[in-house]
């Protein structure tokens, strides 16, 4: 046919029996398989005997791909068969069945009955069996099939050895496996659902769909898979719920599938999840192939997968979306697109933190021709972060190019190749923020090397807590040699500061070679307190031994011996070590590494004024005996113990020292719960009693989310001193003294306490150092009641005035820590201090709620204020910025700015009123005024937003000798955040028959002064009279540096020593000035002291050396309209009515 034989058969016939044999090749005009199976022949061998029309048969058919034999009988007068047995092996089983592996296939089948339904009983046998990637090995089926008109039903009774191919860990699962079912055949397709899969660990029902033409094969599993083990991330129970449907292309398959974890190994997904994580997702497979998951879900302690969508196309194309929560990093919205061989990924997280703060991060990886690219950017605790990376590694050796990533305001550029060798080899360099230097990367034989080289001039580095280097070096460089790198370097430091600690001078050095090296730290500086350090290690691989000594606030400390820490396997071992301090010592012990972490402590005698050192203001004083011990296995549950007995217990304030008392405490962290007892004794006798017991410990979450959850028992006795509690809180430079009685019982959890009990105290006082604030004779009557502290009355006196107050705090964490404390002030003095003093009347509510969130409101008016606005030095002589005598220290980096608080204040929204008519006096840098103010406060305590006025009622300036009338002031606050007022101020003065007016103008952060006169004169003319009272043309030398100092002064150098402050703080005047002499009146240099007699009434009396006295006397009938009279000594009087008006 076509050219080509078709059969070259020979055929013989004798006595009835019929002989052909010869090549055959019937794929000339049949396709598919029999063409695959029988290409390029098929050898034939057939003899058959008729008779009566039955044949008895003997065939032999083989080709490349198979062979078939068969022996029987074939009726044709009743056209069935009787015992045909039929054999096939096949060599090439793809020729059958495309995408279909096997190894030694063998089949034996015996048929019997009609021709078109006839049954078959069949053997299957193989070493091994495959379709697409799924292998089964050591498989043998046994079966009775019938064969019906439209389709043939094959019962399977099937043993297989193990199934392979399905995932990396499913092969420990099917392990001997049996399957038991009925398949369906049906033109080319095949279909069974009711396969039963049976192995060591799996109890299910197979759905299997296939199509012989077309070579695609389906399965899925209805039924539970227990322990299911997947290698590298852990233990799972597998639920599945797969069914097969119809669609018009063909047949697919549809339905659920679900897991939760026992136990999660890896490590960094437990973390993230925070422990058993349940999964679930409707899955679909069409008859083309395309897998689609929808709804997928996920739920675990830390980490909720919101919705989640997945397709993957049988040419490798994907689609993956998916959003979700996680406690750790915020909100997480994932987008995978591309193929499997080269995905494109899309990432947004809200809050990712890793330590650095990062939020609102975005980040691409995108697959090139040549490799990745890279490209994220967001926000972090060190400002804002953006990366441009491409890595490239299709051809050539893999180069990384770091177009740009700017991080903390530096920025990183550079390329790095791989060598032949291995290493990278190039530069990267950074630059910004006074950071500068390179880090190059070569091969040091087989090996990476490292060489920095970088230094720091005035470099700061951004953040929540900023850092300020005014000088560094580093200079180092790293071979990575396995087990032993080689590392050389040196780093310098100078004015390093963050917040309240600084650095002032430091300096480290290594020489790690070959397995040995030596290493030295110096460091000097303060947190709070002053502290100088000196460290030298002697270094091996196993064994670090370091001598250490320096001093904490003058409070010296050395090791007694050099401290070993010895490489014990995966861990490092600290021998015990003594920690000797000129009153006490400390013994410490312990093991970091794979085995987790171990602290063990030992107090002999310690002074515990050394905690001052780490939070200057407590004030603690006594000492401490006993025991800290503290062991922890990775995120396992901790195991603690402190045993404490401390004897003459104190804490002492400037003008406040508490009786002594004794405490003994015991405390237990256990993975069955914790538990803590303490005892208080003064004289010998016990004032307190505490116990708390947080057990039994649940499961689920955090070792620490699972303490606080769990039931809370307990109590407290305490009738004693309240500085002992109030120690306990740990706020410096502020005190509580006074008896107090507490009694208290509670159960429920930590996150919704039961409390019952009392609170009682009639004469406390507290005392507040940084604004010299003295409430006294306080008294307080309070009662626990569920979650809450009910306060019945809280009442004392601040100065002439008086507080009171009620309402409730709350301690439950789940209702949001409800707040609802009201306060009255009746010309309470809460502030008394040399730089500020304030006298507060009116209303203040402090509210809390999960609704309404934490709120300030309230209606106040200030009575008297005063601040004193004061800055050190004013005879300074100026310097240059920058330069310093070579070997002088360097300067305090920020000295000039208020250290940052040691804590960050929770934030509360604001809704205050504040007004004060009159007596806000302002004084320092040669101002002497009165001002009134009418405020609105809103906003938060973190970014407060002030609307409204403060004008001038009177005041003076005093400016190079000169004294200037204040003759208008308005600051208006306009709500701008940070507060940043505008300023209209005028001041005005008589100069040699010249009126020299001073005017501010601008805002508070960028003030604008400027000087004009009647009549007017030039600027260096007008200057001059100001300053010496003279003509320009007459200014001496000396003159000019007088010019300099007073320049200084106007730039806001005035302040130090303030004996008039001083003297009207101590007399409890309201205004106390000296007034240059006045030829007019007859007056000498004199002193004027003032004060109210009401709020409408302001009296002051002036008075010189030489006998003049004189008393001047003002009423206010109003806000603009006054009345003013003088009696003075000198026989002259008057009275004047003044109108004020600002425009």
């Amino acid at each position: 046919l076509g050219g080509a034989p078709f059969a070259r058969l020979n055929v013989g016939a004798k006595n009835g029996t019929f002989t052909v044999t010869g090549p055959l090749n019937p794929g000339l005009v049949m396709a598919g398989p029999v063409q695959r199976l029988t290409a390029p022949f098929v050898q034939v061998n057939l003899t058959t005997t008729l008779d009566q029309r039955r044949a008895n048969t003997k065939l032999i058919l083989n080709s490349q791909a198979m062979t078939v034999a068969a022996d029987g009988i074939v009726d044709l007068a009743r056209n069935q068969f009787e015992n045909l047995k039929l054999g096939v092996k096949l060599s090439q089983p793809g020729a059958a069945l495309p995408n279909l592996r096997a190894r030694d296939l063998r089949l034996t089948a015996v048929l019997n009955g009609a021709f078109r339904t006839p049954f078959v009983a069949y053997d299957l046998q193989a070493a091994a069996l495959g379709f697409n990637q799924t292998t089964l090995e050591n498989v043998r089926a046994r079966g009775r099939a019938k064969v019906d008109a439209d389709r043939i039903m094959v019962p399977i009774s099937a043993q297989v050895r193990r199934i392979t191919g399905l995932s990396p860990s499913v092969g420990g699962l099917l392990t001997n496996v049996s399957l038991d079912g009925t398949l369906a055949m049906s033109g080319t397709r095949i279909l069974s659902d009711d396969l039963k899969i049976r192995s060591d660990r799996i109890n299910a029902t197979a759905v299997v769909v296939g199509d012989f033409a077309k070579g695609q094969y389906q399965a899925g599993l209805q039924g539970r898979i227990n322990n299911y083990q997947v290698d590298g991330v852990g233990l799972l129970d597998l639920n599945t719920d797969i069914d097969v449907v119809t669609t018009a292309n063909g047949f697919g398959l549809s339905g659920t599938i679900a897991a939760r974890t026992k136990r999660i190994d890896n490590a960094s997904a437990r973390d993230f999840l925070g422990g058993n994580t349940s999964v679930a997702a409707h899955v679909r497979m069409s008859p083309e192939g395309v897998i689609t998951a929808d709804n997928i879900r996920l739920r675990a302690p830390l980490f909720r997968l919101t919705s989640g969508k997945a397709t993957y196309w049988p040419n490798g194309r994907i689609d993956f979306r998916g959003a979700g929560i996680s406690q750790a990093y915020g909100a997480i919205a994932v987008v995978v697109t591309g193929t499997t061989m080269r995905p494109n990924v899309q990432l947004k997280a809200a809050n990712p933190g890793f330590g650095i703060g990062l939020r609102n991060v975005s980040a691409t990886v995108r697959s090139t021709a040549g490799g990745w690219a890279i490209q994220a950017s967001g926000e972090s605790a060190y400002g804002p972060f953006v990366t441009d990376v491409t890595i490239l590694a299709s051809r050539g050796p893999m180069t990384i190019d770091i177009r740009r990533l700017v991080f903390a305001g530096v920025t990183f550029t550079g390329r790095v190749v791989q060598t032949r060798a291995g290493p990278f080899a190039g530069t990267l360099a950074m630059s910004g923020q006074g950071l500068s230097g390179t880090i190059r990367l070569a091969a040091e034989g087989r090996y990476q090397r490292a060489d920095i080289d970088a230094l720091a001039n005035g470099a700061q580095i951004p953040g929540e807590n900023p850092i300020l280097i005014q000088r560094g070096i580093i200079r180092a460089t790293a071979i990575l040699y396995p087990g032993a790198p080689h590392i050389v370097g040196d780093v310098q430091l100078a004015g390093v500061r963050s917040s309240n600690f600084l650095i002032r001078t430091a300096r480290a050095r290594i020489d790690y070679r070959n397995g040995t090296g030596t290493a030295q730290v110096v460091a000097d500086g303060s947190s709070g307190v002053p502290f100088q350090v000196a460290v030298n290690a002697a270094l091996t691989p196993e064994l670090i031994r370091a001598a250490a000594q320096g001093n904490v606030n003058r409070i010296p400390f050395r090791l007694a011996r050099p401290a070993e820490i010895r490489k014990a396997g995966g861990d490092w071992v600290l021998a015990p070590v003594q920690v000797v301090l000129p009153q006490g010592n400390v013994l410490l012990a312990g093991r970091m590494g794979a085995s987790g972490m171990t602290v063990q402590s030992r107090l002999q005698n310690l002074d515990l004024s050394i905690v001052n050192a780490f939070s200057p203001g407590l004030g603690i004083g006594g000492r401490a005996t006993g025991s800290l011990d503290f062991a922890q296995r990775g995120s396992a549950f901790p195991q603690a113990e402190a045993r404490l007995t401390i004897n003459n217990f104190t804490r002492t304030g400037i003008a406040v020292r508490s009786t002594p008392v004794d405490m003994a405490v015991l405390g237990t962290l256990r993975p069955e719960g914790g538990a803590l007892a303490a005892v208080i004794r003064r004289g010998g006798a016990v004032i307190g009693r505490a116990q708390v017991r947080l057990q039994p410990v649940g499961g689920g979450g955090s070792w620490s989310q699972r303490l606080f959850a769990a039931p809370l028992a307990g109590g407290i006795r305490y009738n004693g001193p309240a500085e002992v509690l109030w120690s306990l809180g740990g706020m410096a430079d502020a005190h509580l003294s006074g008896p107090i009685g507490v009694a208290a019982d509670f159960s429920g959890r930590v996150d919704n306490p039961q409390l019952t009990g009392i609170v009682r105290a009639n004469n406390l006082t507290f005392v507040d150092e940084t604004y010299g604030t003295r409430l006294t004779n306080l008294a307080l009557a309070g009662r626990f009641t569920s979650s809450r502290l009910e306060i019945e009355r809280l009442s004392g006196k601040a100065g002439r005035g008086t507080l009171t107050g009620s309402g409730s705090v709350g301690f439950a964490s789940a209702a949001g820590y409800p707040i609802d404390l009201r306060f009255h002030f009746d010309h309470a003095q809460l502030a008394r201090s040399d730089n500020i003093g304030a006298t507060v009347t009116g209303d203040l509510a402090v509210t809390n709620s999960r609704s309404g969130g934490a709120l300030i409101s309230g209606d106040l008016v200030l009575p008297e204020v005063r601040y004193q606005i004061v800055r050190q030095g004013a005879a300074q002589v100026i310097e240059l910025q920058g330069v310093r005598r070579k070997g002088d220290p360097l300067p305090t980096p920020g000295a000039q700015t208020a250290a940052a608080s040691d804590e960050i204040p929770s934030i509360w929204k604001l809704d205050l009123r504040v007004r004060a008519d009159n007596q806000l006096f302002i004084s320092g840098m040669g101002l002497e005024s009165e001002w009134g103010a009418d405020l609105r406060i809103q906003g938060t305590s973190a970014t407060p937003s002030i609307v409204g006025q403060a004008e001038l009622i009177r005041g003076t300036y005093s400016f190079s000798g000169r004294r200037f009338n204040v003759d208008r002031g308005i600051i208006t606050f306009t709500g701008a955040r940070p507060p940043n007022p505008r300023l209209d101020i005028s001041a005005s003065a008589d100069i040699n028959d010249v009126t020299v007016t001073i005017n501010v103008s601008g805002s508070s952060t960028n003030p604008q002064i400027a000087f004009t006169s009647s009549p007017q004169l030039p600027q260096d003319e007008l200057l001059a009279r100001v300053l010496f009272g003279g003509s320009v043309t007459e200014l001496s030398a000396l003159q000019a540096v007088q010019i300099a100092s007073s320049l200084n002064s106007l730039r806001g150098g005035g302040g130090g020593l303030n004996p008039l402050g001083k003297l009207r703080s101590a007399t409890g005047l309201s205004r106390l000035r000296v007034l240059g002499s006045d030829a007019a009146t007859g007056r000498g240099t004199a002193i004027a002291a003032g004060f109210y007699v009401s709020n409408k009434i302001y009296l002051e009396l002036v008075t010189d050396a030489r006998g003049f006295t004189a008393t001047q006397i003002e009423i206010a009938l109003s806000k603009a309209l006054s009345l003013l009279s003088q009696v003075g000594s000198q026989g002259s009087s008057n009275v004047n009515l003044r109108y004020r008006k600002q425009y």
